[in-house]
């Protein structure tokens, strides 16, 4: 598998994002009003805990700029796109530059890697069968990010299709593995714990010694080599 992005790909990755996002139909609100937590209101800051924890993974697995996550996000693409051009380039050797602005010049995500060709079993099972089935963005980007999961957290695939299977969130998901790893609990045990309504994210996070505005160094420190 290829290493991480050189910084002058990524860079020419979020610039484009960002002429994307110009031209799209207007501006995504990503920016959170509660970021801290609050004891007192221990659920006020799991919007932005959701939001920012999924972003420290694209950006810390892939070593692409989380400010430029966040400003793509406000600028109108899709958290969808990002995780499934920067997953794909990756597995590919390839720039995700190059597959956004084929995707932007697609009807889909099928049809992108369609046109382009080639073998596409670097990408893993998972997804070329969801290709192959037609699965819309949500799908596919799903399975870009418990990708990511199994293979730098070690996150056992079983718990990864539990979560998803009760119909977790992209960033549910990757909240719950994470949360799972620092408890010592598994991803489904801390995903039940918010559905029945014993418990919310940021109260579990606060559990394992760790706040909203740290996940970013957090979830550096927590992954694995690549596989």
């Amino acid at each position: 598998m290829p290493p991480a992005f050189p910084l002058a790909a990524a860079l020419g990755f979020w610039l484009l994002l960002f002429s994307a996002g110009a031209a799209a139909a207007g501006p995504s609100c990503h920016c959170f009003r509660d970021r801290e937590y609050d004891p007192a209101s221990p659920d006020k800051s799991d919007e932005y805990l959701l939001a920012t924890t999924a972003n420290s993974l694209l950006s810390a697995a892939y070593g692409v700029p989380k400010r430029g996550i966040v400003e793509a996000r406000m600028s109108g693409i899709s958290g969808e796109d990002l995780w499934i051009s920067t997953y794909a380039a990756f597995r590919q050797g390839a720039e995700p530059a190059v597959l956004m602005s084929a995707r932007k010049a697609a009807a889909s995500w099928q049809d992108v890697f369609r046109s382009r060709g080639g073998q596409l079993e670097s990408l893993g099972p998972r997804f070329v069968g969801a290709l192959a089935d037609g699965a819309g963005d949500g799908a596919l980007a799903r399975i870009a990010a418990t990708e990511t999961l199994a293979d730098r957290l070690r996150t056992p695939w079983a718990e990864l299709e539990e979560v998803t299977g009760r119909g977790a969130t992209l960033q549910e998901t990757v909240l719950a593995a994470l949360i799972g790893l620092w408890s010592s609990r598994t991803a489904p045990e801390v995903y039940t714990d918010v559905k029945s309504g014993k418990s919310g994210w940021s109260r579990l996070l606060a559990a394992v010694n760790k706040i909203p505005k740290q996940m970013e160094v957090e979830v550096s420190k927590a992954l694995r080599p690549a596989n």
